[in-house]
């Protein structure tokens, strides 16, 4: 029996020990990444929209798919890397890793993000960490959203302010936000939004 006991306390040590050292690892690592954020002029209105958006539509998932959305929130911190590697959507705006890294590099070039002594992929692989911190989530949400913006050749010319006036627009932005149903020619073509976007932000 106390055997037994003994090697019971023992695992524990040894699991307290290794998380102990997993946590100062990743501390570590995420404290050597130096960058400086320059989010685009997207309003608040339209990034409040979104969010309230996303959690309506998190809001009326069944149970099972809530309970799965929420261990992936968990999981990131457990291992960012694998969440980045899975691509989970995680973070106040469901935002997948791999979207904001696609657009990374464009990113760069218009300096929304300044990499200083850390690497583009080093950046990227802590993206998913980073969708679980409000300021920097705001951060991908606003850079995807101008990436969507100058890649839509009649809002391109649109400002942020005429668009956010416009519940039309911010649901034809919010439809690329979602993925343009994978037709993204369509997408670009017209001024409609989806019918799924335009319900999640509550317009007629």
């Amino acid at each position: 029996m106390m055997n037994t006991i003994m090697w019971i306390l023992f695992g524990l040590f040894l699991g307290v020990s290794s998380t102990l050292w997993i946590m100062k690892e990743r501390a570590h690592w995420l404290a050597s990444l130096e960058f400086q954020l320059n989010p685009p002029p997207v309003p608040d209105t339209i990034l409040t929209a979104i969010r309230q958006a996303e959690r309506k539509s998190y809001a009326e998932r069944s149970i099972l798919r809530r309970i799965t959305e929420e261990a992936q929130d968990v999981f990131v911190f457990a291992s960012p890397e694998t969440a980045y590697k899975m691509n989970f959507s995680v973070g106040r705006y469901r935002i997948k890793a791999r979207t904001i890294e696609a657009i990374l590099p464009w990113a760069i070039e218009q300096r929304f993000v300044v990499l200083e002594e850390t690497s583009p992929k080093s950046f990227a692989h802590a993206i998913a960490y980073f969708s679980e911190q409000p300021g920097l989530n705001d951060w991908q949400a606003a850079t995807y959203l101008e990436w969507l913006r100058q890649d839509h050749p009649k809002m391109a010319d649109m400002s942020w302010p005429d668009i956010a006036a416009d519940p039309e627009r911010v649901a034809k932005l919010y439809s690329g936000y979602m993925g343009a149903g994978g037709a993204w020619d369509l997408w670009r073509e017209n001024m409609t939004p989806g019918a799924v976007a335009r319900k999640r932000l509550g317009l007629k």
